[in-house]
């Protein structure tokens, strides 16, 4: 079995450069090119259980997530894995389906599995078990929202601005009666595109009221509900705008099995290739996904080379709007 000074004395170069390339430190390209080349010609292969001994880690992630087949999250992930396994680094990832009994002991089986860093998605608030994390000084990067009562790093999109945007959009297009499918008030993201919606409405001095809005619970059927409950309240309803994917599914299937009348223009938040099937086309707000993970990536790997710094970042990612 081959080492890492086969490895080195191949590449022509010391086992310090192996070391470090190895550790996914920074190299000239062309000594990264000869080390890269010497280990596909001996199959050279790192062992990471050693590797990871040597340096009190297991080369692990844990990622925590609402549902794994949430399309958007499960995106983000893919581009997290993508840039932490260039360091060496491998994900675990556990869902919740948003039961918090569920979300407690998916972290203390993370942390059974001594993984280096947690990366958190749609969390308000600290929990037990969070706070534990954090006591016993493992990084954590929350997706989505800040974790109130806990110092973290942050990514997050800029969710008022956007909504704000897009609802002027309709309201330049010549709509006065627009409402919201919305989700529940202690959501940081629902709370923000929102007051975004309500901010837009103000600004133009258009009547907002609790008819407009209904609060679901991001699942398709509640966009359906939410639909024919507007639509009930408000016949000469003319726009609306859903603050979360799979809750505009449920409302232009809704839309549809109304044989489309009236005649309402969609604004939604998030922006996946089945947006491009819909016709007459939607204007939707897409969340950068690659970036969002890149980011949380960064912010990951940063930390764990800086355990002890107490420099936290939020870093907001813009949107792209994708208006009709």
């Amino acid at each position: 079995m081959a080492t890492a000074q086969d490895v080195a004395t191949l590449a022509g170069v010391s086992i310090g450069s192996v070391s470090n390339y190895l550790n996914g430190k920074q190299q000239r390209k062309s000594t990264a090119e000869k080390i890269k080349k010497a280990m596909e010609q001996l199959d050279y292969h790192q062992n990471i259980i050693a590797s990871g001994l040597k340096k009190n880690k297991t080369m692990s992630i844990g990622i925590v997530i609402n549902q794994l087949t949430d399309f958007f999250s499960m995106s983000i992930v893919s581009a997290i894995e993508a840039y932490v396994e260039q360091f060496g680094y491998s994900i675990i990832v556990c869902d919740y389906h948003d039961d918090k009994k569920r979300f407690e002991q998916k972290l203390d089986f993370l942390l059974d599995h001594s993984v280096d860093a947690i990366i958190v998605f749609h969390q308000d608030f600290a929990t037990k078990m969070l706070k534990k994390v954090a006591t016993e000084h493992i990084p954590i990067v929350a997706i989505d929202a800040p974790i109130r009562g806990l110092k973290s790093d942050v990514v997050v999109v800029n969710n008022y601005e956007s909504s704000k945007i897009g609802v002027n959009y309709l309201i330049n297009k010549g709509h006065h009666k627009i409402g919201i499918i919305t989700g529940t008030a202690k959501n940081y993201i629902s709370r923000e595109r929102q007051r975004g919606y309500e901010d837009a409405l103000k600004e133009h001095q258009l009547r907002n009221d609790q008819t407009t809005i209904w609060t679901g619970d991001y699942s398709i059927q509640s966009g359906c509900d939410g639909f024919n409950e507007l639509i009930t309240k408000n016949p000469d309803l003319d726009a609306l705008f859903i603050i979360n994917y799979y809750m505009s599914l449920g409302a232009i299937k809704a839309y549809r099995e109304s044989n489309l009348h009236p005649k309402i223009e969609f604004l939604v938040y998030d922006h996946f290739f089945v947006n491009d099937l819909f016709f007459p086309e939607i204007s939707s707000i897409e969340q950068p996904v690659d970036q969002i993970g890149t980011t949380a990536g960064k912010l990951l790997i940063n930390r764990l080379s800086k355990p002890n710094s107490s420099d936290f970042q939020t870093v907001y990612c813009n949107n792209i709007l994708r208006l009709k």
